[in-house]
């Protein structure tokens, strides 16, 4: 029993401080995973790191990382986690017996712990300990997959003025294959983009089954971290130039060159999936709503990887653009066909004409006559027929031996065939 409230059912794993259980929670009435540090290595300085871990996955409450629900002491004195219960296995025993992954299941895999972590980021906690250890693959019984980051013992509130450093000064925190240029160095002042090396890190493990820097010496691995260039994934036949572009940026030397933000390394790994016809991580989140329609900062907009993962991703708004302008032309065209010719409802609305002999000959004269302005227009001797008197156009054409007399023109009112449409006429 501990606290009075958990019974212990059975051992899952133990380490060089503690060991974790599986517990049933007797005010809950379920299981729970309950971290219990041996009393010979308990101080106060591990309990207040217990107590950090329990605070901060508290306040989180997402889905990648594990839910902490009770903090406490046991009856010998010893500090505990209860935490949520989870099935599957830590990201570390997969590499181990499998090696390394594939660039694709890797990626998926790793984006709902960058979400996780930016979220952990939004609110000023930086993780500082992210390695395959600390990532748990959960699976539920029906198979569906969902990673987890553990650990946040070590981590880093931003922006808080009472929070007590938990180590001595000049201990440098973290694990060492996986620590950032300015955790080797013992800077104070790490920020995000220390997770973002970290995750990097684990990345280019993940795919090529190395570390960026294996050097077995401590002093010799800090010096590789400081100030060697790594070996491109590619060249062990992981993933290809365009991953390997992301993962140099977060392998930067100087924190400055790295992504910024999480967010922006996200949106980098999502639009190499994409590219490659993903839509989904291994927990099923869509990349489209999680990391591909917000504001893309940071990535360069001429990158042809992500141009061409925008194209694919908007199937759907081509395909909705051209049946609505399918379905305009075809409402147009269907609308034009019952609507009758414009000249024909003309005459058939006008009266009908009124016969010339009924006409005084005074109307007929100012009818046919031209305005003043055209005659003074027309030049002398000129042959226009418009611009004289219709009498003399007349007499003219009758003096003329063989010529017929013009044919009079049809009026406007006269009934006119409907015109033949074609589907040309609306652009096709």
């Amino acid at each position: 029993m501990v606290a009075g409230r958990y019974r212990l059912v059975r051992e899952l794993g133990a380490g060089g401080m503690g060991v974790v259980w599986v517990a049933h929670s007797l005010a809950l009435g379920v299981d729970v995973a309950i971290k219990l540090i041996r009393a010979d290595v308990a101080d106060p300085e591990l309990s207040s790191r217990m107590a950090r871990e329990a605070q901060v996955t508290a306040a989180l409450g997402h889905p990648a990382i594990v839910r902490v629900f009770d903090f406490g002491m046991t009856e010998d004195g010893a500090p505990f986690l209860a935490m949520e219960l989870a099935q599957g296995e830590t990201l570390g025993a997969l590499l181990a017996r499998e090696k390394q992954l594939g660039a694709v299941e890797a990626l998926k895999l790793v984006l709902p712990i960058v979400d996780g972590l930016r979220c952990a980021h939004e609110r000023g906690i930086v993780h500082r300990d992210i390695k395959p250890e600390n990532v748990f693959i959960a699976r539920d019984p029906l198979g569906r997959v969902q990673p987890k980051l553990l650990d946040f013992g070590i981590a880093k509130v931003e922006h808080h003025a009472n929070v007590t450093r938990l180590t001595q000064i000049g201990v440098v925190l973290g694990s060492p294959e996986y620590m950032s240029p300015e955790q080797a160095r013992g800077v104070g002042s790490v920020d995000a983009r220390t997770d973002v090396w970290a995750l990097s890190v684990l990345i280019y493990e993940m795919v090529t089954g190395k570390v960026p820097f294996e050097v077995k010496n401590y002093n010799a691995l800090m010096q590789a971290i400081l100030n060697e260039p790594p070996v491109p994934s590619f060249e062990y036949g992981a993933g290809d130039r365009e991953l390997w572009s992301i993962l140099a940026k977060g392998l930067e030397k100087s924190r400055d060159k790295r992504w910024a933000s999480m967010t922006e390394l996200g949106e980098a790994l999502a639009f190499w999936l994409a590219d490659r016809g993903v839509t989904e991580d291994a927990a099923g989140n869509s990349l489209g709503a999680v990391w591909l329609n917000g504001t893309l900062t940071g990535v360069s907009l001429a990158r042809p990887w992500r141009q061409r993962a925008a194209r694919r991703l908007k199937p759907n708004r081509v395909v909705a653009a051209a049946i609505l302008a399918v379905s305009i032309i075809a409402f147009l065209w269907l609308k034009s066909a019952e609507t009758p010719n414009a000249a024909d409802a003309t005459g058939a609305a006008a009266a009908p004409a009124t016969p010339a002999a009924a006409i005084p000959p005074a109307e007929v004269a100012v009818a046919n006559a031209p305005s003043t302005a055209a005659s003074a227009a027309t030049p002398a001797g000129s042959s226009s027929v418009g611009s004289e008197p219709l009498a003399s156009a007349s007499k003219r054409a009758a003096r003329a031996p063989g010529r017929a007399a013009p044919a009079p023109r049809p009026s406007r009112h006269a009934e006119q065939p409907p015109a033949s449409k074609s589907i040309r006429d609306f652009g096709f």
